[in-house]
């Protein structure tokens, strides 16, 4: 009695992992998306093309923040990848407030910034004073909700890129056309810690780029996906 059981359970087996395997085999294919990756320049701070500008909040030093291009010293990490004809000035922000507290410095272009693509990875290069102040970065989706991400602690020496992961739970694409719906860079915003001092700081940016999929998938009419915005747009 004992064997014949072992038997049944053993041919149940071997019945059932066989498609469970195929299942698998088919799960994988349909999860499965083609990318490309790439690395895109949202602003290397040359200029002020996107013609940036800086508020502060409550107990503001008289005369600040102040916001400066043309800045030369950009950062080391960077010389093998650009030269310095390509990448030689750098943006710089100056602040001061009155009293400590959670005081904050906001740093915004003029428009919000389009990113494109499915964003995954954003990065920007920051030369920090080791001051125990925060850096994030506000990103708004196509139903106008902002995301505050943190891009990590101001308290280093020097230049160093400061990245974050973008979440998967923040959409970039729905299931009608067109599909792709980037998102936008709304700010920049440093924090200061309440125990920190605040009567003075400065702060350099450098080269903001995002890692990103371009990959979009070909169909017969996907020009008109491509246009619809710009069609319907205009009268």
């Amino acid at each position: 009695m004992k064997l014949k059981v072992i038997f049944i359970i053993i041919a149940g087996l071997l019945l059932i992992l066989p498609a469970i395997s195929h299942a698998q085999l088919i799960g994988f294919m349909l999860d499965y998306r083609m990318k490309d990756i790439q690395s895109v320049v949202i602003d290397d701070f040359e200029d002020n093309d996107n013609n940036w500008q800086v508020t502060a909040s409550r107990f503001t030093d008289e005369e600040y923040p102040q916001l400066k291009f043309g800045v030369e010293g950009r950062p080391v990490g960077m010389s093998s990848t650009y030269s310095e004809e390509d990448n030689k000035y750098v943006m710089g922000v100056k602040a001061a407030f009155t009293r400590k507290g959670y005081n904050s410095v906001t740093i915004y272009p003029e428009e919000e910034l389009l990113v494109p693509g499915r964003a995954e990875t954003l990065d920007v290069w920051v030369w920090g004073a080791n001051y125990y102040y925060n850096l994030e970065a506000h990103l708004r989706d196509y139903r106008g909700i902002v995301h505050r991400l943190p891009l990590g602690s101001l308290h280093f020496m020097g230049w160093r890129n400061l990245s974050v992961n973008i979440p998967k739970h923040i959409p970039q694409t729905v299931r009608y056309l067109p599909m792709e719906k980037p998102l936008s860079l709304v700010r920049l915003v440093i924090w200061t810690e309440p125990t920190e001092r605040v009567d003075s700081y400065v702060i350099y940016f450098d080269h903001m780029k995002v890692l990103t999929d371009m990959y979009t998938q070909r169909f017969d009419g996907d020009e008109l996906a491509d246009r619809t915005d710009e069609i319907w747009s205009s009268q």
